[in-house]
């Protein structure tokens, strides 16, 4: 079988006709995936039987209820951090390794829904980074340019999203790891508003600032999942349920802040600046009123996210296996969480109090504005980069990300163009609590006018306009 788009649009179009069958699909990618050989992209994938035999139940079904399946025939991947029960979770970590009791919420609805799991796939240990490197199973090979990290942590979910591997992907983001991989495969990387996704059933970095996330080729395909994998698991105390849809919000003539020009740095990348600001023009274009804003609490708030009272939140979930098996952890990995105990609970409540203050600011720049617009990575780096010099690499990969959970909005980052070297870059937008779908639909119309390509595999951005939301 040739080369096939794994767009929702795509994939259920040929279904509906018979152009396609899930069979056959899944066929194609085993062998996809078998050719590539040891790409790190997974920790551990299902057997082709089991794939095989999932697929052909699905087929088998009446046309009826194949119709009542919004994820009909689809595959996808599941970062290794998300529990499956019956299946491992390493966290990227074999030391770690346990067999899951339960699957993960928002996993068992896409199951539930028509997906078709494929497996589970790597990325930075314990969620703690957003290169994609600090892992003992492999650096996930970004198909774009295998000198260039894949991005992080949710590095082998977006790789097999970009390769053609699979039509979406579960990662998770604290910080950035939902949005940096994104940029740097040419994809859509979905971070929901906190708690529309369950945290239960997973490892989790900061159970106050983590969400599964969604990565797809089209922000119409990662609206879909959320839309339909999001629900209140009642055993999440941190879960929440969107409120009831507010009135159609046009996605035109908007006004959109952006950080000032004093608070930009792309760390010497010109390739990258001048990327940023052909976005910016291709805004000005659509008809949206661009604005600067003072970036420094922002910036202050991203900060914050990997000083030692909010890393203590990460040796919260697992210090004690790594003071216990401090050999098992990557080096940097267990330096940046034990970096924590220098933290007393005077600076907790402190740096809470400080968090709250502001994220109170950060909150009231939507008082007159409908959306923020950032670039995802200031600069894009190549793996020896990254090996060379692994703390400062990931902190500049971070600085405009890390504020958007801990000031409760959502955020997706689209694709925005490429560098020289082949390697794409995006630009995120973000809203606040509960705008995710106006946040897709808006994106949608830029990733359309920016790139003409999904993910690796070439396929036409021929994703439809996508109607107003709510």
């Amino acid at each position: 079988m040739s080369e096939i788009s794994l767009s929702f649009q795509n994939l259920s179009q040929a279904y509906r006709s018979g152009a396609l069958t899930p069979t056959a699909v899944v066929a194609a990618l085993l062998q996809k995936t078998e050719t590539r050989g040891d790409d790190g992209v997974w920790i551990h994938r299902l057997p082709a039987d089991d794939i095989m035999a999932r697929a052909a139940e699905l087929e088998a079904l009446p046309a009826g209820e194949r119709a009542q399946l919004p994820l009909f025939g689809l595959p996808f991947s599941v970062k290794d951090c998300i529990d499956i029960a019956g299946l491992p979770t390493t966290s990227a970590c074999p030391a770690y390794e346990y067999i899951a009791d339960r699957t993960n919420f928002a996993v068992a609805r896409a199951i539930d829904a028509g997906a078709i799991l494929i497996g589970k796939t790597n990325m930075d240990q314990f969620a703690t980074g957003v290169v994609g490197v600090r892992t003992p199973y492999g650096v996930a090979r970004n198909p774009h340019n295998a000198d260039y990290i894949p991005g992080g942590s949710s590095s082998g979910a977006a790789v097999s999203v970009s390769a053609g591997l699979c039509a979406f992907a579960f990662g998770t983001d604290t910080g950035g790891s939902g949005r940096v991989p994104a940029s740097y495969n040419n994809i859509v990387g979905l971070k929901p508003t906190l708690g529309l996704f369950s945290r239960t059933d997973m490892v989790n970095a900061s159970k106050h600032f983590d969400t599964i996330t969604v990565y797809a080729l089209t922000t119409d395909d990662a609206l879909t999942v959320l839309q339909t994998c999001q629900a209140v698991d009642e055993t999440d105390v941190y879960g929440r349920a969107a409120p009831p849809a507010a009135a159609t919000k046009h996605v035109d003539n908007l006004r959109l802040l952006i950080p000032a020009k004093k608070d930009l740095e792309f760390f010497g990348n010109t390739e990258a600046e001048a990327l940023y600001i052909e976005g910016i023009v291709t805004l000005k274009n659509m008809g949206h009123e661009i604005a600067e804003i003072d970036f420094g609490v922002f910036a202050e708030t991203s900060n914050m996210m990997f000083e030692p009272p909010w890393l203590a939140e990460r040796y919260a979930a697992v210090g004690t296996f790594i003071d216990a098996h401090p050999d098992a952890v990557d080096p940097v990995v267990r330096e940046v969480i034990q970096s924590s105990k220098t933290a007393t609970a005077a600076d907790a409540f402190g740096a809470i109090y400080k968090l709250h203050e502001n994220a109170h600011r950060i909150r009231a720049a939507f008082n007159d504005a409908d959306l923020i617009v950032v670039p995802t990575v200031g600069t894009v780096y190549k793996v020896a980069d990254v090996m060379a010099d692994p703390i400062r690499t990931n902190a500049t990969n971070g600085r405009y990300l890390n504020f958007v959970s801990m000031a409760d909005l959502a955020a997706i980052a689209v694709p925005n163009g490429f560098v020289a070297d082949g390697v794409p870059m995006g630009i995120t937008f973000v809203g606040p609590a509960f705008s995710d779908a106006f946040l897709a639909a808006f994106a949608g119309t830029f990733h359309r006018a920016r790139v003409a390509t999904l993910g690796a595999t070439g396929a036409p951005n021929t994703q439809p306009e996508h109607q107003p939301a709510a």
